[in-house]
């Protein structure tokens, strides 16, 4: 059985990164928001709208593993979709207001779970059954992975 306290803590830290990369938007200009260190590498408004436009997935995938059974869970194609949605061109507001926003529906469906209901699993194609409290792991290990990489990208010490 999931461990209801440790996905409560986890869900508690997941509602606290949108305010963590407002206190990052709030400390650094605008202009570096847009830097690429390197052509290949996204300057950390991309990361942030990867952020907004993965919680879309993630929240659909909380919805699919509460609603059905064993439902398979969508994928996407990160670089694919940042090319079409244009990250780049982003306002960090917009970005960070957009990931706030579905975070915040993403935390009202999370907040309320059951431990029974963290047992709810769902099929991923690459990771095979996933519960709901493992897809809660991820999702914070997705963003710490990503504040690390806007820290850094933004030149706070310790980024990652």
């Amino acid at each position: 059985m999931a461990d209801l306290l440790e996905a409560l803590l986890q869900i508690k830290a997941l509602a606290e990164t949108p305010a963590r990369v407002t206190e990052l938007l709030h400390s650094t200009d605008a202009d570096r928001w847009t830097l690429r260190r390197r052509p290949a590498e996204w300057a950390p408004v991309e990361v942030l709208a990867h952020l907004a436009d993965t919680e879309l997935l993630f929240g659909l995938r909380v919805r699919l593993i509460l609603s059905a059974s064993r439902p398979s869970l969508p994928v996407l194609e990160q670089r694919a979709l940042a090319e079409r949605a244009g990250y780049l061109s982003w306002p960090p507001a917009m970005a960070l207001n957009r990931f706030r926003a579905r975070r915040g529906e993403t935390i009202e469906r999370l907040a309320s779970c059951s431990a029974e209901e963290l047992e709810r699993v769902g099929l991923h194609p690459v990771r095979r059954e996933v519960t709901l409290a493992d897809l809660i792991a991820i999702m914070l290990a997705h963003d710490t992975d990503h504040v690390g990489q806007m820290r850094e990208r933004l030149g706070f010490p310790g980024g990652r």
